[in-house]
């Protein structure tokens, strides 16, 4: 009974032992799951925290790669390479070592001259519309697994509309210029416009106007006298490099300079808000002053200028007294290639050279109105151009239009208006093939511009020929002109918007260049306008 009793006893012991090692077992089993678990959660953690600060940092960083470049671009500061980088250590200055030499953006800037055109690398030109910015950014701090490592780069796109500046090409060059001695007469008014002065510059030849013309800016004659008769004025400087005769009630804005040695004579009953200076001496038509001389003398005459026309000061006999710089003929020949380079496209004519009631309605003469972007028409396949008054021809400008012409053209009852408040360019151009710095007068017909010519604003034309150009007949013009000789008559009347030419500086002359403006004011660069799109995009290879 007592064996038994033992025996029993031994026994519950073992199995209390082996249930208790079964407990144990279990217990390390659960821990170790836990201890597994909460491990893989922590290294998932971590992973996952070091992608976000990853995905944050290099985000961040594209981000400010778009950012920089708009700055370069609203600095008018593109950079020449189309591409822009910053490194790690550049941007935080506690980055030392290898990792301050880490890149921490890459952007790049794309162009294109039209929402359908495809987009070319490089910054914006003149015919630009709008603009692509593709910025990659690093992460200072990478991702600790590889998991991870696709925070590591990102890559941003931003596409903005294009601001054009006002004409970044030369728009230098004087409301009239005329290698030789014009035609101004008859009613003829030249205007300034938004600070552009209204400058008349002739490099030989004398400038001889005989009645009621009004120059807002200066007259200036580099090679020769300059006689203004009756009421023919100038809101400026009236400069020559030979003698000034004024004659006539008549008022002179600012100074009269004479550098020739002869006699300027200057009528008594002229104004002039400047002064007089003259190389040689002065006649005032026998109004002089008491100077206790007889006859004529010239501190006499001298005196009357200054008493009678407000002139002060007024010199004569002044070696000092400097003349114009004779400009020299820009010579404008037509290279395709050059047009193209800076965002033009250029059309060869087939329509009729002979645009009348009927060659107004050639689908070739209509598109004029149907152009969007900087367009080029080369007419030079015919031997002249007439626009007929009979075609009563309008053209709706919705970008800029150049036309090529002939030495002989024939521009009749022509009006041109804008579908829009932009500026608009309108050239029309005789090209001068030989380079040698006067004008190719060698098969030259003329340009010939009457019967009722408009320009709405915000239109503006340059007329550039080696030709003569006359202009008749109720001319009402904004814009410039360069010619071989320049005539008016019959109430013209022009405002002084310079466009010049793309790729040619025209405002080499004497008397300043009448304003360096483009369109309506000074030349200004291009900016960014309105943002299109920004995402997201694979990381560039």
């Amino acid at each position: 009974m007592l064996l038994t009793s033992l025996l029993r006893r031994s026994g519950s012991r073992s199995d209390e032992r082996g249930n208790a090692m079964i407990a144990v077992i279990g217990l390390l089993a659960v821990t170790s799951m836990i201890t597994m678990t909460v491990t893989g959660a922590t290294v998932q953690a971590l992973s996952y925290t070091s992608l976000t600060r990853a995905g944050v940092q290099s985000n961040a960083a594209a981000e400010s790669g778009v950012d920089a470049m708009l700055a370069q671009l609203f600095a008018d500061a593109c950079p020449a390479t189309g591409e822009l980088t910053a490194t790690q250590g550049s941007v935080d200055p506690s980055v030392t070592g290898p990792a301050a030499d880490e890149p921490f953006f890459v952007a790049t800037i794309a162009q294109r001259i039209s929402s359908a055109a495809s987009w070319t690398a490089g910054c914006p030109v003149e015919a630009t519309t709008q603009i692509r910015i593709q910025s990659t950014g690093f992460a200072a701090d990478l991702g600790v697994a590889e998991s991870a490592s696709a925070g590591d780069v990102s890559a941003v796109q931003a596409v903005y509309e294009w601001t054009p500046g006002a004409n970044s090409a030369a728009v230098t060059g004087a409301a009239v210029f005329s290698y030789g001695t014009p035609g101004l007469a008859n009613s003829l008014e030249l205007l300034s416009f938004n600070g552009n002065s209204a400058n008349v510059i002739v490099a030989e030849g004398n400038i001889v106007c005989s009645n009621s013309v009004y120059v807002e800016g200066d007259i200036v004659a580099a090679g020769g006298n300059i006689q203004l008769d009756n009421t023919c004025s100038a809101g400026g400087n009236v400069w020559a490099s030979g003698t000034v005769t004024l004659q006539g009630n008549k008022t002179i804005g600012g100074d009269v300079i004479a550098a020739g040695t002869g006699l300027t004579r200057i009528d008594p009953s002229t104004s002039i808000g400047g002064g007089v200076y003259a190389r040689g001496e002065i006649d005032s038509w026998g109004q002089r002053c008491s100077t206790g001389a007889t006859g004529w003398d010239a501190a006499g005459d001298a005196c009357s200028v200054t008493r009678n026309t407000g002139a002060d000061p007024v010199f004569y006999n002044r070696l000092d007294v400097a003349a114009p710089t004779k400009p020299l003929w820009v010579d404008v020949d037509f290279v395709a290639a050059d047009w193209v380079s800076r965002g033009w496209t250029v059309v060869p004519f087939s329509g009729p050279c002979n645009i009348d009631n009927n060659g107004a309605k050639n689908p070739a003469v209509t598109q004029f109105s149907n152009y969007t972007t900087p367009t080029v028409i080369d007419m030079r396949s015919c031997s002249s151009m007439v626009i007929s008054t009979s075609a009563k021809l309008t053209i709706t400008m919705r970008t800029d239009l150049t036309f090529i012409l002939p030495k002989t053209v024939n521009i009749e009852d022509f009006t041109a208006v804008s579908n829009g408040s932009a500026d608009r360019a309108l050239r029309f151009i005789t090209p001068d093939t030989v380079p040698d710095g006067v004008p190719t007068l060698t098969g030259c017909g003329r340009i010939d511009i009457n019967n009722q010519n408009e320009l709405e604003a915000p239109i503006a034309v340059l007329v550039y020929s080696p030709c003569p150009i006359f202009n008749s007949n109720q001319l009402t013009w904004r814009g410039q002109y360069y010619g071989s000789t320049v005539a008016f008559s019959n109430n013209s009347e022009l405002t002084y918007v310079p466009i010049g030419i793309p790729g040619f500086d025209l405002g080499n002359g004497a008397g300043g260049p009448g304003g360096a403006g483009a369109v309506g004011g000074p030349a200004t660069a291009g900016t960014p306008g309105a943002l299109i799109d920004y995402t997201d995009i694979a990381v560039p290879d």
